[in-house]
């Protein structure tokens, strides 16, 4: 392997979890008092009483033995901890769920500075979101008179005498709710402009917890899309996420009012959570030019078990570049739907996985690649190469979990499809659905399927097709210096972060999100009418989403090279800049189907598709150090198969960070924003560009350990690093760099959603280092920590000085009742060709304590 392998921890000591304490007290918005409250409060319990009272009636006249029941919102300022347990207490009252909402500041609830002026801050608040029956009707309006009054709550239902002073909403979940930041109404008119007579979609139903009163929505809602001479396609219920959806087809025009006065009762049922459009996960077609034709012979792989699986589609597994190399797993018979030249998005992905960039004529992995097909071409599609989408008679949630189910379950006598896989490859996002606020059904599938099965997505932040505006008149943009149209670029890709928001499931907080870099190794021989408006390397691509995340965690969590995008003078359309979609250089070459059956073709192609793949295939790389360490290095039995997804995780993020990157954001956007390190360069890059090479082996200044283990709620790891004596009292520059990956379990219905929060807090006075890059409280909002402490002051310290790296476990969202899988890297490292050996130093010291290692289980 290498001279200077990563070094194993010897097993970590136990201990207690840190207590932690809120360091900043959060302000308190300004609320309303009991007398305004009332006032504006009680014709809003009148509407909603009215609105239930008008549904009863609805029902009684169209379904026999139903009874009503209303989906509520109540919406509220700052948040009211373990609320859920005072809706338990409100009989005919269920739990539906929690999430995130920002308000605008108003006359009634806003925030002060400390001189009493009014400042114009967003309000964070929550929706409450509940089921009530009649019953639970009548106790809300008991409640509120008795807040009115100023009376005693009940036991165990003060919550909501909390509640009523913070609550800025109360109404029934509307029409526009079902509809709103779905994307259906844009696929709707689509296709009445293409004057289609039937419309597919899905409807989400609000997750039902008891299974008398699911079976009764399912039902109901079948019956209603009946009644309008529709069909249900397929249902799917998977409790473990609170999912519950039927993909259905009816008549297009029942959606020409959607009004809060439509009279189609299946989309006023309250069973209705959100209607949404299928096929949106759509892969753009690259142009037709081929590039040329390759001839490669390479190592075939050198073992049979797959380590990674790639879903996309289908791609072509007789090229040149893949035969032999490929698992082609298709139960769904998704094979039939393609022609050979069609077979494009897969076909890329595979071989950038393999290989690489083609241009740097690298060696290609040593397992074969796992596919599941899970795209076809889409049969709205008039051109010949169609483009690729989710198929139009699937429910994407479905889809994936059974593919992955069939991966590592015995299904109906068969055994699991690919039970070694480690890291499943996820270059497809939904692009009706940019993030916002809550966290989709796709994305809590992944989640809980990575806890579940403690395997690794490692999913792309989607590619954003729009074109570029710079805030010059069009005319002058000619005038601009390279360097110049460099700034005004990236003011524009942050001024329009909004619309630049990572597509769904990249939010999911288990999975690695991967964003694009605007580099690649090719060469470019004609530019023709393109161009490349980006001169500084490296640099975020321009076509790459951006975060953040849940709750403002990182997202992405790192970037790689995706491919110089170039773009053309978007002469017809409102944008200086438009896309150019030539598949010629520059960006990355890969295999492709070509036309009349050829086998040999590549293109160029770019976008965090690419970048994702390239992750992927540094996970393969990782996983052969790992495996050789296991049965090489000290400690190697340590490392259980279980622990290998997470391990990977947290290796892939060490080797980030910002480097020129940095410096480069902060001259260009530092006067756009003072939170530089927690709101701007996160959003854009997570942690940063993963560099591989640093996390495969380690030099004669620089040492990396890692280790993994399973942690529980309130309990806590040590682990010790021994100090290099050479490094004593010498004024040189010194990196720290800590990453801490987990799977968390999560909590669907909870605000907070992630059960599991493990940290560290980084040791500093014993080398005399300070953080540097992400802020030290961003870094604490997802599942993975990753910290870069940097100093050159010189500190004394006698050799058998250690470092210690404490890892907590904490409950975050409620249920935490299970262990939790992590993986720990720490690198200490000094200039290149200064005179410190701080890797043998540290060998050598970790070696005697292995010796005297207890035999473990």
């Amino acid at each position: 392997m290498t001279e200077r392998p990563l070094l194993i921890f010897p097993r970590a000591s136990n201990a207690e979890r840190e207590k932690r304490t809120n360091r900043f007290s959060p302000n308190k918005a300004n609320v309303p008092t009991v007398e305004r409250q009332m006032e504006r409060l009680e014709p809003k319990f009148l509407r909603v009483e009215q609105a239930f009272e008008k549904q009863r009636a609805t029902i009684q006249k169209n379904i026999t033995g139903a009874l009503p029941e209303q989906a509520l919102v109540l919406e509220t300022v700052d948040t009211i901890e373990n609320f859920i347990k005072a809706v338990e207490k409100v009989e005919g009252l269920e739990w539906l769920s929690e999430w995130e909402k920002d308000f605008v500041p108003d006359e009634d609830f806003f925030f002060k500075d400390e001189e009493g002026n009014l400042l114009d801050k967003v309000i964070g608040g929550r929706l409450f979101l509940v089921m009530s029956d009649q019953q639970a009707m009548k106790e809300l309006r008991s409640l509120w008179q008795l807040f009115q009054q100023g009376d005693k709550f009940p036991r165990g239902k003060t919550k909501w005498r909390d509640l009523f002073g913070q609550l800025k909403d109360i109404r029934p979940w509307s029409i526009s709710d079902r509809f709103q930041g779905t994307g259906f109404l844009e696929d709707w008119q689509e296709r009445v402009s293409a004057a289609q007579e039937t419309i597919k979609f899905e409807i989400e139903l609000w997750y039902r917890s008891n299974d008398e009163k699911r079976q009764e929505s399912s039902e109901s809602i079948k019956a209603l899309i009946k009644q309008v001479e529709g069909r249900v396609i397929t249902e799917s219920v998977i409790p473990d996420i609170s999912y519950h959806a039927v993909l259905a087809e009816t008549p297009i025009t029942l959606f020409n009012n959607l009004s809060e006065n439509t009279d189609i009762q299946f989309i006023r049922s309250d069973h209705v959570m959100f209607f949404r459009p299928i096929g949106q996960a759509m892969m753009v077609i690259p142009g037709e030019e081929v590039t040329d034709r390759i001839t490669v012979e390479k190592a075939k792989p050198i073992y049979d078990k797959p380590v990674v699986a790639l879903f996309d589609g289908l791609p072509l597994e007789n090229h040149e570049l893949l035969r032999g190399r490929l698992i082609v797993d298709d139960p769904d018979n998704l094979a039939s739907q393609y022609r050979t030249h069609e077979r494009v998005h897969g076909t890329a992905m595979a071989s950038l996985i393999i290989h690489g960039e083609l241009d740097q004529e690298t060696s290609p992995i040593s397992r074969p690649l796992y596919v599941r097909p899970i795209m076809t071409p889409d049969n709205r599609d008039w051109r010949d190469t169609r483009v690729e989408c989710i198929p139009l008679n699937e429910l994407p949630v479905d889809l994936i979990h059974r593919a992955v189910r069939r991966m590592f379950e015995s299904i109906d006598g068969q055994p699991p499809a690919a039970p070694t896989v480690k890291v499943i490859n996820f270059s497809i996002g939904d692009g009706a659905r940019p993030f916002d606020y809550t966290v989709s059904p796709w994305a809590k599938l992944l989640d809980w399927l990575s806890y579940k099965y403690k395997v690794l997505f490692i999913v792309s932040a989607g590619n954003f097709s729009d074109g570029i505006n710079v805030d010059v008149p069009r005319d002058q943009i000619a005038t601009l210096t390279p360097e110049e149209l460099t700034d005004k670029v990236v003011k524009s890709v942050f001024n329009s972060a909004h619309d630049r928001r990572i597509l769904t499931p990249s939010e999911a907080i288990n999975c690695v999100t991967v964003g694009a870099l605007h580099d690649d190794a090719s060469t470019i021989s004609h530019m023709g009418h393109r161009k490349d408006l980006l001169s500084i390397r490296p640099i975020l691509s321009p076509a790459s989403r951006v975060g953040l995340g849940y709750r403002r965690s990182i997202k992405p969590d790192i970037v790689m090279d995706g491919g110089r995008q170039l773009y053309i003078d978007d002469i017809r359309g409102n944008n200086h800049f438009a896309v150019n979609f030539s598949t010629l250089a520059p960006g990355h070459k890969v295999a492709h189907p070509g036309k009349q059956g050829e086998l040999s073709s590549t293109i160029y192609m770019r976008g965090t598709s690419n970048a994702t793949a390239l992750a992927t295939r540094a996970s393969t790389q990782i996983y052969d150090m790992i495996d050789y360490l296991k049965q090489s290095q000290p400690n190697g039995e340590t490392i259980s198969d279980g622990l290998i997804a997470v391990l990977i995780k947290a290796l892939i993020v060490h080797g980030a960070s910002w480097g020129d990157m940095y410096q480069t954001f902060e001259r260009i956007l530092g006067s756009e924003s003072s939170r530089i390190r927690d709101r701007v360069i996160p959003r854009l890059i997570g942690y940063g560009a993963a560099d591989l090479t640093r996390v495969l082996e380690c030099n004669a200044q620089r040492v990396t350990l890692f280790g993994s283990n399973y942690l529980r709620m309130d309990d806590a790891h040590i682990y010790t690093i021994p100090l290099p004596p050479s490094l004593s009292s010498k004024k040189i520059w010194r990196r720290l760099t800590i990453t801490l990956g987990w799977f968390s379990p999560v909590n669907a219905n909870s605000q907070k959603y992630r059960k599991a929060h493990l940290w560290f807090d980084p040791p500093r006075s014993e080398l005399n280092v300070d953080r540097y890059e992400v802020d030290a409280t961003s870094v604490k909002r997802g599942t993975i920590q990753h910290e870069i402490l940097i100093g050159d002051q010189a500190t004394p310290f006698i050799d058998g000085n250690v470092l210690e790296i404490k890892v907590n476990c904490r409950q975050d969202a409620g249920g935490l009742t299970s262990e939790v899988p992590y993986g720990l890297a720490v690198s200490l490292e000094v200039a290149p060709g200064v005179d410190v050996e701080v890797y043998d130093e540290v060998r050598n010291r970790i070696r005697p304590a292995v010796q005297i290692q207890p035999d473990r289980e």
